[in-house]
């Protein structure tokens, strides 16, 4: 297996090195051009999820690639001070968390929000990122990503739940987002201050 880890923070250190990284061991893995696009669009979109999340957050940007299956982990710690934790209450609580767009931006909007503390991320988040929080959420320490009392959403689960829903705009928004239609399973883990997003893509 080949495994390459590069720090990255909310300040851009160390983007455009994760993405070259993932762009070389993809050409290791004998990518054609056009999946050697996906897979760098699909590094790029992981780490953009950082921004737009208040706090300050430094995290490993993590690749694993056997049999051209890849893994991008971004795993790291959002250090929220109270100043970023009021802005992101205000922004919820005046509903302008609801401008957040496409489904990429929800699922910003989501982990964002689900760093706040006790109930306060379930309060919050309505409308989209409440059908994407709870349709694709399980609360299970099951999964290796989840410790105890882990937060765990899946793309997997929330794309059967809205199959199964009358939810228009959900669907509309994972038809519409190439992320979504590229990976095979997103997941995203949080437990206290503690982010995992994971995607896996088998080419």
């Amino acid at each position: 297996m080949n495994r390459e880890i590069i720090s990255i923070d909310s300040a851009c250190n160390g983007f455009e090195d994760a993405v070259i990284l993932t762009d070389k061991i993809g050409e290791q893995a004998g990518l054609t051009k056009k999946e050697g696009l996906r897979l760098h669009l699909l590094s790029e979109e992981l780490i953009g999820l950082l921004r737009g999340i208040a706090g300050d957050i430094k995290a490993d940007y993590i690749v694993e690639e056997e049999n051209k299956k890849f893994t991008l982990h971004l795993k790291g710690e959002v250090n929220m001070d109270k100043k970023m934790h009021d802005q992101l209450i205000e922004s919820s609580t005046k509903g302008e968390n609801a401008a957040a767009k496409g489904f990429m931006g929800k699922m910003r909007e989501m982990i964002g929000t689900m760093l706040l503390p006790g109930t306060l991320g379930n309060t919050f988040v309505s409308g989209f990122s409440m059908g994407l929080m709870s349709l694709g959420a399980q609360t299970s320490s099951v999964d290796p990503l989840a410790g105890t009392n882990a937060y765990l959403w899946s793309m997997e689960k929330y794309v059967d739940s809205v199959k199964g829903s009358d939810n228009k705009e959900e669907w509309d928004a994972l038809e519409r987002s190439i992320v979504a239609n590229i990976a095979d399973e997103i997941k995203v883990s949080i437990s206290g201050n503690d982010v995992e997003i994971i995607i896996d893509k088998q080419f």
